[in-house]
Formats: structure tokens, sequence, C-alpha cells
């Protein structure tokens, strides 16, 4: 009997975060260059939230480690469907 990991689920997760991150680079550019805020004042959505977590840089850190987590998941299991 094989036990194959469903990988859409963790596809999903991976690409909600590529999106939340994108769309928290396009609001702390949209700050900068259409607000004209100076660029340690363009904290994105979560920065104006959460202003500690986009002066220490654990957000941009989160989700690369997510992403990547997300596509090692991904990768392994497309070998394993493969090998198969």
């Amino acid at each position: 009997m094989s036990t194959r990991l469903n990988t859409r689920p963790v596809l999903t997760v991976v690409t909600a975060v590529v999106l939340v991150y994108w769309a928290e680079l396009l609001m702390r550019l949209g700050q900068t260059y259409l607000l004209h805020l100076p660029e340690a004042y363009a904290r994105g959505l979560l920065g104006l939230v959460l202003p500690w977590l986009a002066e220490s840089g654990w957000v941009h850190h989160g989700f690369a480690l997510v992403a990547l987590l997300g596509c090692l998941v991904s990768h392994r299991e497309a070998a394993r469907a493969e090998a198969t």
C-alpha cells in the first residue's frame, strides 16, 4: 500500500505565502513612490499593524522559509511519484 502525500495543499500554502509576500512588497513600493514616504516609514501592510515585525526582518525570513520548505516537500513527493 502506497502512502503518498497530497501536495496540492502544500502548493496552495506556498502560493498564498508568496502572493502575500509580493503584495507586501508592492504595498511598500506604493508607500515609497506613490505616497512619497521615506523608506524607513514604508512598512507595508503588516508593518502598519505590527511595526516591530517590519523592522526586525522576521517576516522576510519567515516567508522565505515557508516557501523553501513547501518547495522541498513538493519536490520530494513529485520525485517519489515519478519513481513509482
